[in-house]
């Protein structure tokens, strides 16, 4: 049985961190261990907090998530990192991964989504739902996976 990651949600609003942070306590999925409104506090908050992973949101204000990614992944290479986002256009899908971002999801997934990507994440592999991969019927295939 797979060790219940330690997390750090990133997102700008107060609401959805609480009921992500809420449904991964209930369902025994992970532990929370810091919270931040945006990129800046939580690039203040890795020295601090030792994460397993880390749910981050892409468009925040003071300072956006790639740019809270790539500093991260400067201070620590290994972390793993799920991006969460509204986007849906490839070239956004794109940045994300080669920002460094293991998983990607959309904020309209169902809530078992969020269980499967981070599950796969912490496993070592990479989490990209079929419906961020394909574009017009066609397989979208990055080299950078």
């Amino acid at each position: 049985m797979m060790q219940k990651p330690e997390i750090i949600l990133v997102d700008d609003h107060p609401l959805f961190r609480q009921v992500l942070k809420s449904f991964l306590s209930t369902e025994n999925i992970a532990t929370v261990i810091g919270e931040a409104s945006n990129g800046m506090e939580f690039v203040q908050l890795l020295p601090v907090l030792k994460p397993d992973l880390v749910i981050m949101d892409i468009d925040m204000p003071v300072m956006n998530g790639l740019e809270a990614i790539q500093k991260a992944l400067k201070l620590r290479p290994a972390l793993k990192i799920v991006a969460c986002t509204m986007f849906m256009e490839e070239e956004s899908y794109s940045k994300m991964i080669e920002t460094g971002v293991k998983g990607i999801i959309l904020k309209s997934s169902d809530i078992t989504e969020f269980e499967k990507a981070i599950k796969e994440v912490m496993m070592g592999n990479t989490f990209f739902p079929d419906r961020l991969l394909r574009s017009k019927n066609k397989v979208i295939v990055y080299p950078y996976l």
